[in-house]
């Protein structure tokens, strides 16, 4: 269980976040705790309105197939980090990866490890079973290792190679049946990236050569380049063997086994003698935090806790617990070839998936993400704690110094309150009420109810605890008197909703994607928002105009034109973490078919909120065009647009 307090009010204490990873971190274990909850929750924020998640929408980049590669390591992530499956976050994610098929190794093997983690196998062998037929198919002939698909027998590398090897780990781990083949060449396609061995002194009291010198050698991204290894890329190299070792079990032949671990234990002695947490040794410091994931699969598969003299854990953590940025996530900076960016989602992933490691589960298979709350101020006799997001528990947790004293029977040591029925209040209406024998002390009980709520927002949350006054226990008609907490503010989040599948699955009823669709706008803000990205079936992606475009308009252009009575806009602010950065479009004018009269419209001020326009009748579409009439100006920049533009 994930404890997170935020937003306790002054008059409020937090509860102790739960011990998760191992005693030996020390002071370092609250820090890591803290860097996993704040990752969580940045990670929930930025998913999309169509359950989907994607670059940074004021920096995306533009490569592979973000559709389904980003939503998968973000499902695969959250799964690591004990989000249940059940969690409308991630029940969306689910909904949306069915409405598309990957198209790239990576994305490929992400929404393998996502599947996987979400479970049941049952529900997902199927699909499994597709996306490793297309994983094997990309396979690089006489390689038995993989590259990018649109540039095959040319980019062949070892990091697609990784991801490839994962993926059908977690398709073995869901029961999906590999040949044993594809292990075997495997292992002898990754040893063509280990560079030429080279010896290294040992200190005579190392204990791990008899010789006084051992051999090292790294893996190197490319043939190409393997004299010229790389941390990332050497842990990849390990990794992979140790897959494919677990894969081919006893298939593996002895002389190839042999030269496997031979190869493990030089990459894992290269390791021990470049070691560094910081950047990506020999490597661009854009991948400092896929290495630093590919360090935690080699500390996992390898089954090691050092290596060498180096607690590469405790190490590792220190350094991610620095480095998170105070919105929660982790990103690379400064100029770099490749990445062309510092991939906030994919970094904030590796360092989650990292510090995970050492995660120790309370009980069960899954967590929750929850608040907390508390109100134990001394002025109020009774004294509120709540904790969860959609569905808040809320109980007793005490009565005020002097409350005992004043209103319980008895003396000293043996005095008890003596309680007649406690009331619990949401935003001040009764929502359930406890009955309890008056003629029994209280010792301690909770009264613990939970309470479901509709939407996400701020709420207040109130206990009245009717007590018997003490004189008057054994009496007709005795006092009773009402002692009332403070208001306890709490903030319901992850509220599970109608429209979360309904968006997620939108892409299938969407018109504009029966036939090809030209677009073209007044202006636009960047490359990557250009008209194009309104009508791609993506909210990751979107059109912004120009700040100095006056009368900002969109044109769609259809091939085939279509029947429709719904038309669907998505402001630019795709998701929570965005809400309010771009300007908020208020009035819109719709010119169907080139006709001169437009219809006129306010939007909805929900801007995470499709805005729907009926049309006055239904209507056979060729083109519309979109003029916006007024805006206001967002935090981060003064203009918006649309991320997506539906018929329906």
């Amino acid at each position: 269980m994930l404890l997170r307090a935020l937003g306790i009010l002054a008059l409020a204490c937090p509860l102790p976040a739960q011990e998760r990873t191992p005693a030996h971190l020390g002071e370092l274990q609250q820090g890591v705790n803290a860097a996993i909850d704040r990752g969580v929750e940045r990670l929930l924020a930025l998913q999309n309105r169509d359950g989907s998640w994607g670059s940074d929408m004021r920096e995306p980049v533009g490569h592979f197939d973000r559709r389904n590669g980003e939503t998968g390591l973000a499902v695969y992530t959250l799964r690591k980090c004990r989000v249940s499956a059940e969690h409308p976050s991630l029940l969306r994610a689910a909904a949306f990866l069915e409405g598309g098929f990957p198209t790239h190794n990576y994305s490929v093997s992400t929404q393998l490890l996502a599947l996987d983690a979400l479970g049941p196998p049952e529900r997902w062998k199927e699909r499994m079973r597709a996306l490793v037929d297309a994983l094997l198919s990309t396979r690089i002939r006489g390689e038995g290792t993989w590259g990018y698909p649109d540039h095959p027998g040319v980019y062949i590398d070892l990091s697609n190679t990784q991801y490839a090897a994962l993926g059908l780990r977690a398709a073995v781990h869901s029961g999906v049946k590999i040949p044993k083949d594809v292990w075997l060449e495997l292992i002898e396609g990754t040893l063509k990236y280990q560079q030429t061995p080279f010896e290294v002194a040992v200190a005579a009291d190392a204990g791990v050569s008899s010789t006084g010198k051992r051999q090292v050698a790294g893996f190197g991204y490319m043939h190409g380049e393997r004299e010229n290894p790389t941390a990332s890329m050497t842990a990849a190299g390990i990794s992979i063997l140790g897959i494919a070792k677990e894969g081919a079990g006893r298939d593996l032949p002895p002389p190839l086994g042999r030269s496997l671990e031979r190869a493990q234990r030089m990459g894992l002695a290269w390791i021990e003698r470049e070691f560094s947490v910081e950047g990506n040794p020999h490597g661009a410091y854009a991948w400092h935090y896929y290495w630093l994931y590919g360090l935690e699969r080699v500390g996992a598969l390898m089954k090691v806790d050092r290596i060498g003299e180096h607690d590469w854990y405790r190490l590792g953590a220190a350094r991610l617990v620095r480095e998170q940025r105070d919105t929660g996530e982790w990103r690379t900076g400064g100029p770099v070839d490749w990445p062309a960016e510092p991939l906030p989602l994919s970094n904030t992933c590796f360092a989650l998936l990292f510090l995970t490691k050492a995660t120790a589960p309370s009980s069960g298979n899954d967590g929750s993400v929850q608040d907390t709350w508390a109100c134990e101020p001394a002025t109020q006799p009774v004294w509120l704690r709540a904790a969860g997001r959609a569905r808040i528990s809320c109980w007793i947790s005490g009565f005020s110094p002097g409350t005992v004293e004043a209103y319980g029977h008895g003396q000293g040591s043996n005095a008890a309150l003596h309680i007649d029925k406690v009331e619990f209040l949401v935003d001040g209406e009764v929502v359930q009420t406890r009955d309890v024998d008056q003629l029994v002390p209280w010792k301690g009980e909770r009264f613990s109810i939970q309470h479901l709520f509709a939407t996400d927002g701020a709420h207040t949350m109130q206990a009245r605890v009717h007590v018997v006054l003490p004189t008057e226990l054994f009496t007709e008609g005795h006092t009773i008197e009402v002692l009332e907490s403070a208001p306890m503010h709490v903030v319901a989040r992850d509220v599970f909703q109608p429209w979360m599948l309904e968006y997620a699955r939108a892409a299938a009823s969407n018109k504009l994607e029966l036939t090809e669709v030209q677009a073209r706008c007044s202006s636009q803000l960047a490359s990557f928002t250009h008209a194009g990205a309104a009508c791609d079936g993506y909210q990751g992606t979107g059109w912004a105009f120009a700040p100095t475009d006056t009368d900002p308009s969109i044109t769609l252009e259809l091939e085939r034109p279509q029947r429709a009575k719904l038309v669907l806009l998505s402001q630019y602010d795709a998701n929570r973490a965005a809400s309010g950065e771009f300007a908020r479009i208020r009035r819109v004018a719709l010119h169907l078919n080139k006709e001169s009269a437009g219809i006129e419209f306010d939007l909805s001020s929900d801007t995470l909120m499709k805005h729907e326009l009926v049309l006055p009748r239904p209507a056979v579409v060729r083109s519309l065009r979109l003029r916006v009439l007024a805006w206001d100006a967002g935090k981060l920049q003064p203009v918006g647009g649309f991320s997506e533009i539906e018929l329906r």
